[in-house]
């Protein structure tokens, strides 16, 4: 019995020693690996950026900076007063800039924004495209379009003392890179099949570029939304080449071009492209819709109301004429209003439903939204503020993304005193959208309204409600670092530095733009009046010049150097 006890006794304490020395192993080995993988990556860190550095110092080839952000990196106004256009964004402007203020450097800015675009679909476009691209500089301005259900990596689950770990973060940034790239953004593509899951689902942008009446279905469909995506993620040339292959082929893609040259200053070769279009399909009246349009962005206001006049008259050669009508009159209102003629604007648009548009919601946007939208700023435009409250009120109630509505509400409630009533409003919309944007122009209210002191209270929310913000930009910092390129961050233009380090925190290695102030000598001309669904606050061409300039500042100061000690 009791050598049993010894035996059972001895087998125990061996069992434990075994157990003491497995844990210790594993502790050590976890010790080892992470050490070893912390030193290497120490080690390839500084390389990477040595390496970069000595590229961006050498003056020799080429220093390649990318952008990355929403619609406000991506596009800007043009001098005719028109939105969406690529070649005045600030990223445009900041490269012819750059090259000529010195000769030392050959500088060439990227532009990776995404109208419309999240922290996490930017993540996505630019780790599908940072190896072809291969830049030394990132500029990242992101997170106005966030919400609290946006992407977020897998390691921001884990205890901070875990994610912190180099061999945890190595195994995250494992499979975070085959989730982005499962759903990276492609930039050669041909038809919807070709586009990322996320992209693939979003359908209700595409009625606001392809606007015809034709192509319901199957193929020549899947091409247009391939290019709609492309224009939207900058890809100006690829989405032209789709363009002009469906037009030749099918026959289609005509309105979605013109707007494409158009916004690359090409205005006469848009209106020639339009008007062959309407030589050529002359049952389609949204290509005579589109011409019309063309001429009144231009403000050709004749040769406008010519066309619209002529067509309105003949609307029965027109497939679907009940459809093309209800835009036709939305049209004419617009041309109304331009000439500041609001009574012919709310004739215009008198008895137009959205009925019609039921059965081509994918192709055209929200009539019933447009209409009260219409008489909204035609209210306005008389000063009849009660009236224009009420029409923007159901307009944004019936689509509460498309901020135009909000911004025109807003401007009813300045003009009449009532900021209690807007910044209700906002709070409304806040709670029913969640955009980071909402809480962004509450700051600006309470600003406006002399109350300074409630903008970081409103900004901590925005955090907060937002885990989006804080990681991703997180994962932009490691991203930077392990591929070694230079990462600035900046703020949005009239917003204080401190916002932005509540959810992108000062970092070794990271540069900050202050662009508090930039905006301050002339915000009304700097500033876009939102005519986009879903802008944010936009720039005009000049704005996002001074924009550009500031921003090269900084980029030319990084590349000064140091002056000899004295």
């Amino acid at each position: 019995m009791a050598a049993r006890m010894r035996e059972r006794s001895s087998g125990t304490v061996r069992l434990a020693r075994e157990g003491v020395s497995l844990v210790l192993g594993t502790v050590l080995t976890l010790v080892l690996l992470e050490g070893s993988i912390r030193f290497g990556a120490a080690g390839f860190v500084y390389f990477q950026a040595e390496r970069n550095l000595a590229a961006i110092g050498s003056g020799e080839g080429e220093v390649r900076i990318l952008c990355v952000g929403e619609s406000t990196t991506a596009v800007a106004g043009d001098e005719v007063g028109q939105m969406l256009v690529t070649r005045t964004a600030y990223p445009t402007q900041l490269e012819t800039i750059l090259n000529s203020r010195q000769s030392t450097i050959k500088f060439r800015v990227l532009n990776d924004g995404i109208m419309g675009g999240t922290t996490g679909s930017i993540i996505e476009l630019l780790d599908s495209t940072l190896d072809d691209l291969k830049p030394h500089i990132i500029i990242a301005m992101m997170g106005i379009k966030d919400t609290p259900t946006e992407w977020v990596p897998v390691s921001t689950l884990l205890p901070d003392w875990m994610a912190s770990l180099h061999s945890v973060r190595l195994l995250s940034w494992v499979i975070e890179d085959v989730k982005l790239r499962q759903n990276a953004h492609p930039t050669q593509i041909r038809t919807l099949a070709d586009l990322p899951p996320a992209a693939r689902a979003k359908g209700a942008m595409y009625g606001n570029y392809i606007r015809e009446v034709r192509p319901r279905k199957g193929f020549e469909i899947d091409k247009l939304k391939a290019a709609v995506y492309l224009y939207h993620i900058g890809r100006i040339k690829q989405a032209e080449e789709i363009l002009r292959g469906t037009i030749a082929d099918h026959g289609v893609g005509y309105p979605m071009l013109t707007d494409i040259l158009a916004g690359e200053g090409r205005y006469e070769e848009a209106v020639a492209l339009m008007e062959d279009g309407v030589a050529q399909h002359p049952s389609d009246g949204f290509y005579a819709l589109q011409l019309a349009h063309l001429y009144l962005q231009h403000t050709d206001y004749d040769a406008a109301r010519a066309l619209l006049a002529a067509a309105t008259v003949n609307v029965g050669r027109f497939d679907h004429p009940e459809l093309v009508m209800s835009q036709f009159r939305l049209e004419i209102a617009e041309l109304a209003l331009a000439e500041l003629r609001f009574d012919d604007a709310l004739l215009a648009v008198a008895g137009v439903t959205g009925e019609v548009n039921e059965r081509y919601h994918d192709l055209v946007p929200a009539v019933d939204v447009l209409v009260h939208s219409t008489r909204g700023r035609a209210y306005a435009g008389k000063k009849d503020w009660a009236a224009a409250e009420v029409e923007l009120l159901d307009a944004l109630n019936r689509a509460p993304n498309r901020h135009v509505n909000m911004w025109l509400l807003s401007s009813v409630y300045r003009a009449t005193g009532q900021t209690e009533k807007e910044e209700s409003v906002r709070r409304d919309l806040l709670a029913q959208t969640g955009r980071v944007a909402e809480y962004f122009e509450l700051a600006k209210l309470f600003r406006l309204t002399g109350h300074p002191e409630r903008v970081p209270e409103v900004l901590a929310e925005a955090v907060r409600n937002t885990p989006s913000l804080k990681e991703n930009h997180r994962y932009l910092y490691d991203l930077a670092e392990i591929k070694g390129i230079q990462l600035i961050v900046m703020q949005y233009p009239s917003f204080e530095l401190d916002a932005l380090h509540a959810y992108a925190p000062e970092q070794d290695g990271v540069v900050f733009i202050d662009n508090q102030h930039v905006f301050d000598a002339d915000p009304e001309a700097y500033f876009f009046q939102p005519t986009y669904p879903q802008s944010f606050t936009h720039y005009t061409q000049e704005g996002a010049r001074v924009l550009a300039e500031h921003v090269a500042d900084t980029i030319i100061g990084l590349h000064q150097p140091a002056s000899p000690p004295e």
